[in-house]
């Protein structure tokens, strides 16, 4: 439910930036204002779900992550880079479908998203002074003032993926030496199979091309 609505389905479209942006659905008015907000596609959820999975081990609660999205899965091509989504009730891990996500985000900055956003920040906190070895240890202040600058989704401009990318892969030293190589070929391979043919078949395409 969304504000009282059951949802249904929506539309969405491949922008220039090879982001999925919300452009029409069934519980929102025309031009209310919250259209434009970026939808996760199966690939970039697949690839968030990587990044979580090693913060399982320092408390991360899978509850919590599917109360952030609401799920929809393709159902149809409508041609020109749009695609329609029915909503998919089913959680994240009960399925083969590839699913797109959509960010539970209120206009008071609460809700399942935000909570979501909360806590992986703690746990990406938590695990880091786990395992890495600082003079000093980093807290959520340390974490909170590296990624204000993209801090809130606004409708249109900041995508989900940077904003909960720039939470999973903060370090204060910048991305861990051992895992750049593999990061920046995971980033060449889905950028490419997106920019080649904006279609459900890419997006099939893209989730084979990019399983870990």
């Amino acid at each position: 439910m969304v504000d009282g609505k059951k949802a249904e389905w929506c539309i969405v479209r491949l922008d220039s930036d090879m982001n999925w942006w919300v452009m029409e659905t069934n519980w929102l008015p025309p031009a209310s204002g919250e259209e434009g907000l970026g939808i996760l596609d199966p690939n970039q959820v697949e690839h968030i779900f990587d990044l979580l999975e090693p913060m399982r081990e320092y408390g991360l609660q899978p509850d919590t992550v599917e109360r952030a999205f609401l799920r929809f899965a393709i159902d149809k091509d409508l041609g020109n880079g749009n695609i329609r989504l029915v909503a998919f009730d089913a959680g994240f891990d009960t399925n083969e479908e590839k699913l797109f996500a959509l960010p539970m985000v209120s206009n008071d900055s609460s809700g399942g998203y935000a909570e979501f956003l909360e806590h992986i920040s703690v746990i990406r906190v938590k695990m880091l002074n786990a395992t890495e070895r600082f003079s000093q240890k980093i807290t959520l202040d340390d974490l909170d003032d590296a990624v204000a600058g993209i801090d809130d989704i606004t409708p249109g401009t900041t995508h989900a993926f940077q904003e909960i990318l720039a939470i999973l892969e903060y370090h204060p030293f910048g991305v861990a030496a051992s895992s750049d190589d593999d990061e920046d070929d995971d980033d060449d391979e889905w950028e490419m199979g997106l920019s080649d043919g904006q279609t459900i078949a890419a997006i099939n395409e893209v989730s084979e091309s990019t399983a870990h």
